[in-house]
């Protein structure tokens, strides 16, 4: 994300007039402090996390935790203008929340030393793909459910909470996620994560990745059987991170290429140049794309872990297309 600096301009001291002799020359005025610069957090609201959490369990309550990109995303200034801003809606949503803000503005210098130092992490270790992005936590932070901008105002927003929290108490990813913290350490442990989460739907799975982690990393070779019970991690996801990767080395060639060619302006000059540093790498894509096949056998048409194999196998189709010239033709075998 780009960053912008606000340049906050300081006042020069007042010049003194000339003083006449034997009466004493004024002090110099002081400069004038720069101007106070807004917080992006609303009124009512904290931007320190870990305070609220600790808030949130001496007072009995859950937490509202908003992402935002304030001075950027459209639908969040919306949601402020609409709902936040409006009057009472703070007052009646922290009967029930801590109401915390995470934003990610373009202007950093409207932040707190604290929110500088978390929100980056936070809006990471939460997984946010979008702005904004309302979770609903206890005070342990563990999300029980998720939503975002929503009409209506500040008292169907509300209403529109308590019915998710609800839901989200007595759902099975919170349930699920509730249980895990209580299991110990331990050489057991591994198998007791199994127990909970082998049988879990796979949103609620990589919800829970890192214990995904822990029992995968407790049976390396598959003497114990548990590797078997998770083939979009052991399978999928590596196809994923290979594809990833794969696209970064090309990207960062053809940048190279065009750069070593002298920065060719014309748009056909540069798409030449892509087009043959793909060519070069088809042998890349036809070990992905076996690969990609293969992983689809494990997986019944309609399961959730084929959709990232379709879209990498759909993309890998349209770059081998468009590396040998050919007309851009929908794939006859992905649907």
């Amino acid at each position: 994300m780009k960053k912008t600096k606000l340049i906050v301009a300081i006042a020069l001291s007042a010049l003194v007039p000339f003083a006449v002799v034997a009466k004493p020359i004024a002090a110099p005025a002081k400069p004038a402090a720069p101007a106070a610069v807004k917080s992006s957090t609303p009124a009512g609201w904290t931007d320190d996390f870990e305070a609220a959490k600790k808030q949130a369990d001496a007072e009995g309550k859950d937490l509202l935790v908003a992402f935002s990109g304030s001075d950027w995303c459209g639908w969040c200034i919306r949601l402020e203008h609409e709902v936040f801003s409006k009057g009472g809606f703070t007052e009646k949503v922290s009967e029930l929340f801590v109401p915390v803000y995470i934003d990610n503005p373009n202007d950093t210098t409207r932040l707190s030393e604290v929110a500088k130092k978390q929100n980056g992490a936070l809006t990471q270790h939460y997984r946010i793909r979008g702005f904004p992005t309302v979770l609903l936590m206890d005070s342990d932070g563990d999300v029980f459910a998720e939503t975002g901008y929503a009409e209506g105002g500040p008292e169907k927003y509300i209403e529109h909470l308590k019915k998710i929290s609800a839901e989200g108490k007595d759902s099975a990813q919170y349930k699920t996620q509730k249980a895990i913290a209580r299991v110990p350490a331990g050489p057991d442990r591994a198998k007791q994560l199994d127990e909970l989460l082998a049988a879990m739907p796979l949103s609620v799975q990589i919800f829970n990745i890192k214990y995904i982690e822990e029992i995968l990393a407790a049976d390396p070779e598959g003497k114990l059987g548990l590797r078997t019970k998770y083939p979009y991690f052991t399978t999928v996801m590596p196809i994923e991170e290979e594809f990833r990767l794969t696209m970064h080395k090309l990207s960062k060639l053809a940048d190279d290429a065009v750069k070593a060619a002298g920065s060719p302006r014309a748009k056909d000059e540069r798409m030449t140049i892509i087009n043959n540093v793909l060519k070069e790498n088809l042998q890349i894509f036809d070990g992905i794309r076996v690969r990609a096949e293969a992983a689809k056998k494990l997986f019944p048409k309609s399961a959730p872990a084929v959709r990232p194999l379709q879209e990498i196998l759909l993309q890998l189709h349209y770059m081998t297309q468009t590396a040998k010239g050919l007309p851009m033709t929908p794939p006859p075998n992905i649907d």
